[in-house]
């Protein structure tokens, strides 16, 4: 079960005020790290450029965006390869969406959408933390996608197939609920 911390000691998912949320995008990160030519992690983050969260009875709905187009290695060759024709496209294809419908927030997982050059395909959450602070909601998930779903270079040009994700959202109320 996720580690829930409500705003009160009451540690029902009641406990999370209904309402519409808006996606921090200086305070919210999606960290990321593949093998390369199965050998070293490579790195990085993509930052998160957009997003709202829904909250009723305890369910979560939320859509949001990430900038493919700003992907951050480290290793400025690295980071244009990823952004070519190869990976993400980012000339056709500057965002990477992700969409979660109805989500139960003291469940261990989460269904999502993640559509990548146009492609998407289903990825499990695993919900390591839903948190109430300030009024706000902080959420802590982690997966790993398995990329060859995705229209790019496959895995033997020297990225592994697997790519492991940790996703922090901070959203703040924007409604008078």
């Amino acid at each position: 079960m996720p580690n829930f911390q409500p705003a009160s000691s009451d540690s029902t998912r009641a406990s999370i005020p209904a309402g519409t949320y808006t996606v921090d995008t200086v305070q919210s990160d999606v960290a990321f790290r593949a093998k390369a030519f199965g050998l070293m992690w490579v790195r990085g983050h993509i930052p998160v450029s957009a997003g709202t969260i829904d909250v009723a009875d305890g369910r979560l709905t939320g859509h949001g965006s990430l900038a493919a187009d700003q992907i951050a290695t480290g290793v400025g060759p690295r980071d244009w390869h990823l952004r070519s024709s190869h990976y993400l496209h980012t000339a056709k294809h500057p965002t990477i969406t992700v969409a979660i419908n109805s989500a139960d927030s003291a469940s261990e997982r989460a269904a999502c959408e993640v559509v990548v050059r146009d492609t998407t395909a289903p990825v499990q959450l695993d919900l390591q933390s839903v948190e109430v602070v300030d009024g706000g909601l902080r959420i802590t998930a982690a997966t790993t996608i398995d990329r060859t779903v995705y229209p790019m270079l496959p895995p033997i040009a020297g990225v592994s197939r697997r790519v492991h994700l940790v996703v922090t959202v901070v959203a703040h109320r924007t409604d008078a609920n």
